[in-house]
């Protein structure tokens, strides 16, 4: 039974293979059936193996290409409108982290800390002038940093507590705000962070605590159309006498600023530049907008990364590592460091805070880390598909003629000493806009394989439902066919037995 069926399904396959070769839009099918000797036919059959096989080749290689290819990076215009740019997240940071003028009434106040056994308050004063060690550990002095450990943990005090009470507030540097040419209270545009350069100052950033959302209506959505000298923001900030520095991040005087997305943490990545104390600084922003096209590949071949709807943040790549860092850290040292990214809850900050006791292990870490965060299998940090980057040019003067300008802003300048302005503004109305495009998509995929079977084959999408039609359907049919002769014919036979 079982050979009978497949004879006839042989035969069948032979007459619809027939039907095929001379019907195809395949170029050379229909040679093997209709050459007129062996020979011909053979060579006929040789050439299409090889053309068969040379487009199967070729479009492995074009399906590879599609797969491995990156996304470009195209400028899609540069008239793009500044009014349009969101406005970047400004953080502050004033050059002293200690003022004597901070310390002093801390361990005068009703609430003064406690001194442990052997030391005293000119020992305290004296180890603070090393606390530039907790921002930048290079553990110089051990001896010290030990010693104002000792009283830190005595009063059960963490570095973030110190730094608190002996940093300037915001409201202490910061004298005068204006947005967009209107007086504004400071305590409603800026509140201040944990950055690498200790407790800073940061305007329009998003992982502040309060996240601005007095400014949020001020801002009109993070966006201005201010340009040249109809400045965006102002400042008018302190810049406390070397004298009262008990330490200090900075060598010279003025305000560390810098200019980053305000999706982004405040790093070393930001652009970065000082504020010198007694000048006026204008930072005029240049930005560029990055976007990315609907069509993307798998994340391991466009090779950057996007945020998806069910994101509770944007993905950014610096923020990435600066998450990466963290966990490094606390592999090798145990403990969260006091610039720890927003990403870390309260709970885990205050769980295990890196302290003067870490200096030793957090130098040594510096040149560690690197190797930590390529073992991690979760900091393949990959680079943005989307966002915004900023450019700063700088103009600088000195701030000695306020009294000749009858402005509310430089009166101010006058009540004070080392005073230093920030103004800050868009270059001009227009702005870049990049886009990243895959190099190969699938409609370019979809070209290429038509290209390549239709050089080798001369066929088409026409030639594929011919070989469905065929080979499935005409085969169907006629195999049945078949066998419902075959069973009329051994009913026929058999009765004629019979009557015989």
């Amino acid at each position: 039974m079982f050979l009978t069926v497949a004879k006839d399904a042989l035969r069948t396959l032979a007459k619809v293979y027939r039907e095929f070769s001379v019907e195809s839009t395949i170029h050379g099918f229909k040679y093997t059936i209709l050459a007129k000797t062996r020979l011909e036919r053979s060579v006929w059959v040789i050439i299409l193996l090889v053309s068969f096989l040379a487009a199967g080749r070729m479009a492995s290689l074009f399906y590879e290409r599609h797969q491995s290819a990156s996304m470009s990076t195209l400028v899609i215009s540069t008239q793009y409108s500044t009014s349009m740019l969101e406005l970047p997240a400004i953080t502050l940071c004033h050059g002293g982290i200690a003022m004597t003028h901070k310390v002093v009434p801390y361990l005068t106040s009703q609430k003064r800390i406690y001194m442990p056994h052997g030391l005293t308050r000119f020992d305290f004063e004296r180890s603070l002038r090393y606390l530039r060690e907790a921002i930048y550990p290079k553990n110089y002095f051990p001896d010290q940093l030990d010693q104002l450990q000792h009283i830190l943990s005595a009063n059960r005090l963490s570095l973030l507590d110190l730094f608190g009470n002996v940093n300037p507030n915001c409201s202490d540097f910061l004298l005068l705000c204006q947005l967009e040419g209107q007086t504004v209270p400071c305590s409603r545009l800026i509140e201040p962070v944990v950055t690498y350069y200790g407790i800073c100052c940061a305007f329009n950033y998003e992982f502040s605590r309060g996240n601005l959302q007095s400014s949020t209506k001020l801002l009109k959505r993070r966006r201005s159309a201010k340009v040249g000298s109809h400045f965006v923001l102002s400042l008018l900030m302190r810049s406390y006498p070397s004298e009262d520095r008990a330490a200090s991040v900075m060598f010279g005087d003025g305000v560390k600023v810098l200019v980053h997305e305000r999706s982004t943490y405040p790093s070393p990545k930001a652009v970065e530049f000082t504020a010198a104390a007694n000048h006026e600084t204008i930072a005029q922003l240049d930005g560029t907008v990055l976007s990315s096209t609907a069509e993307v590949l798998e994340l391991s071949a466009r090779r950057c990364s996007t945020s998806g709807p069910q994101d509770p943040r944007p993905y950014r790549s610096d923020n990435c590592q600066i998450e990466c860092r963290d966990s490094a850290v606390w592999k090798l040292c145990g403990c969260t460091p006091l610039s720890a990214a927003p990403a870390v809850t309260a709970t885990q900050r205050a769980a295990q805070p890196c302290d003067l006791t870490h200096i030793p292990c957090l130098a040594r870490a510096i040149l560690r880390t690197h190797s930590v965060v390529e073992q991690d299998p979760r900091c393949t940090c990959l680079p943005d598909c989307e966002g915004t980057t900023y450019k700063v040019a700088l103009a600088s003067a000195p701030l000695n003629a306020a009294q000749h300008c009858p402005r509310p802003f430089y009166k101010k300048v006058l009540q004070y000493e080392n005073v230093t302005a920030l103004h800050l503004t868009f270059a001009g109305q227009m702005a870049m806009l990049q886009q990243r495009k895959l190099v190969l998509s699938n409609i370019n995929l979809l070209s290429s394989l038509g290209g390549v079977f239709g050089l080798f084959l001369g066929c088409s999408i026409i030639s594929v439902i011919e070989i469905l039609y065929f080979f499935c359907i005409s085969f169907v049919v006629k195999f049945k066919e078949a066998r419902k002769q075959r069973n009329i014919s051994l009913s026929l036979s058999s009765l004629g037995e019979k009557h015989n």
